[in-house]
């Protein structure tokens, strides 16, 4: 069960390890340069009721540049929507790779403005429709809203009305009011800009309608524009816009001396010093999780770059402690989600602190933070590989840190969960070693599913003997077992046992490495008393 390892192979593990806009007239409307946005997911959500007819005609004769204003601007990185509505919600086009001639087609010789009877209408529900990809049924929506808003896209809605959002029902009241502002906070939470343009056909109800698209706008970061009554300036507002890539930067550290840079090019992702949990909202020095109560995940969010205010949500998340964890941008992947703050971010930066109530036992995780915006996006599109998002994007930050507190001579227990996060079979290293070894034995039970596994691997390994049926005592300066095969998805819970032998603060850090690349790992503080 002994393997020699190639020279330097653990030595080098080791060193990884510790390593608002008013258009009055055409004059002011002059189309906007394109602007390098990078990918860019873009939906229209258009009024196409008897009352739009100068709007639309405008954006007929305008649909041309302003698609390709956004090919572009997003170097042909682009996916476009198109919705219309009157009191019910006709999706044309959803989120689509290269659809650019599809929606221009339908602007330019399909789009009509027709019937629609009396205002208000349901502008809320079409932005609902589209910024929650709703399905049809059970509304009046002819099809699914589908496709993907991209995690690296900068996602734009471009709402254009002259009504009153009514909902269903062709009634303006204090629902739809919070409706149209639950549609905000909801594109708010998912990284996307609406911004309104308003066509004042009729001035009655201009004081109404102006706060609330002002607030899809303020809420989002998207940009609010009134064209004139007649509709001229609406292809020109819809093209300045677009234009709108002004870009933050918020950073998660991965490490103390991370700097931002995308993908980070230093080691360990896995224990970053800017997410800890406190028994309060109060600043502490970090605790571990108390089952049953509640804690508080403190992250702080890092502004340093000379972009301005960064708006957006910061979303946190658990899983049992380990490495291989996978992410999925509709499911979370092996991710339960704890709660989600939205706030701004200024200059210097800021601590968000989010309440994590009933928390369950064993009382061991990795905490997961994401921080999505709409004026800073991921850089790189996120995939299945947790390890691989986090050292890419700087949004995105691990912490696997689990403090063990015992006594002398007394067994205390912890976990380390091994996983497949790649989307094929993989071999997998667990690998150990000591930045303050463990005065005394440190024992790992594979459980009879994971042990079969390592043997049907080869049963290799170094810095181990076995102590039990599945479990294997490690050498707490550095061991390893080798070629474990996992299928992908598949995890593996395997139980530790620390047991000093003199009283103290040790640090130890079991890895998960597949081909020799980081998969995640966990830092065990242990802290003995004498007994």
């Amino acid at each position: 069960m002994r393997r020699s390892l190639r020279r330097g192979t653990l030595s080098a593990v080791a060193a990884l390890i510790a390593s608002t806009v008013q258009f009055t007239s055409p004059a002011l409307a002059a189309p906007a340069a394109a602007a390098p946005c990078g990918p860019l997911d873009v939906a229209f959500v258009l009024d196409d009721t008897g009352s739009m007819g100068g709007a639309i005609a405008n954006l007929k004769t305008g649909i041309n540049a302003i698609v390709n204003d956004v090919v572009t601007a997003s170097g042909g990185d682009y996916r476009l929507g198109l919705v219309t509505f009157k009191d019910n919600i006709t999706v044309h086009n959803t989120l689509a790779p290269g659809n650019a001639a599809a929606v221009t087609n339908y602007v330019t010789n399909t789009l009509a403005a027709s019937a629609g009877g009396s205002e208000p209408e349901a502008s809320d529900e079409a932005l609902n429709t589209v910024v929650n990809n709703l399905p049809a049924a059970g509304r009046p929506q002819n099809v699914d809203f589908g496709g993907t808003w991209r995690s690296n896209a900068m996602k734009f809605v471009v709402l254009v009305t002259d009504a009153r959002p009514g909902g269903f029902d062709n009634v303006h009241a204090a629902a739809d009011v919070a409706n149209a502002a639950q549609r905000a906070n909801d594109a708010l939470g998912k990284g996307i800009k609406i911004s309104p343009v308003y066509v004042p056909t009729s001035a009655t109800y201009t004081p109404v309608i102006t706060p609330i698209m002002q607030n899809y706008a303020s809420t989002t970061g998207g940009v609010f524009t009134q064209t004139t009554s007649t509709g001229v300036g609406t292809a020109d507002a819809i093209r300045k816009l677009l234009s709108d890539c002004r870009q933050t930067d918020v950073v998660i550290r991965d490490q103390v001396t991370d700097t931002g840079a995308e993908p980070n090019p230093n080691g360990t992702v896995w224990n970053s010093p800017d997410i800890k949990v406190c028994p309060t909202t109060a600043d502490c020095s970090g605790i571990q999780p108390v089952v049953g109560a509640t804690n508080f995940v403190h992250v702080r969010l890092n502004n340093n770059s000379g972009l301005g205010t960064s708006t957006g949500t910061l979303k946190v998340y658990r899983t049992p402690a380990g490495g291989g964890t996978t992410w999925n941008n509709v499911t979370n992947g092996d991710w339960i989600a704890i709660g989600q703050q939205s706030l701004s971010v200024p200059a210097g930066g800021t601590v968000a602190k989010i309440p994590w109530t009933n928390i369950p036992g064993p009382g061991h995780f990795c905490l997961l933070a994401r921080w999505v915006s709409a004026t800073d996006p991921m850089t790189f599109a996120e995939g299945p590989n947790t390890a691989l998002n986090t050292k890419n994007n700087n949004n995105i930050a691990w912490k696997n840190f689990q403090t063990v507190r015992g006594k002398v001579l007394e067994p205390v227990k912890s976990w380390f969960t091994l996983g497949n996060a790649t989307e094929k079979e993989v071999k997998t290293d667990l690998v150990l070693t000591g930045e303050k070894p463990v005065a005394g034995t440190v024992v790992i039970d594979l459980g009879p599913r994971l042990f079969e596994r390592w043997r049907a691997g080869g049963g290799q390994a170094e810095g181990v003997k076995q102590v039990g049926e599945t479990a294997f005592q490690f050498d707490p300066r550095k061991a390893a077992l080798f070629g474990v095969p996992l299928q992908p998805g598949e995890r593996f819970t395997a139980e530790l046992t620390f047991t000093p032998e003199a009283p103290g603060e040790y640090l130890t850090n079991l890895v998960q490495f597949v081909e020799g690349e980081d998969h995640g790992g966990v830092a065990y503080h242990v802290i003995t008393d004498r007994g």
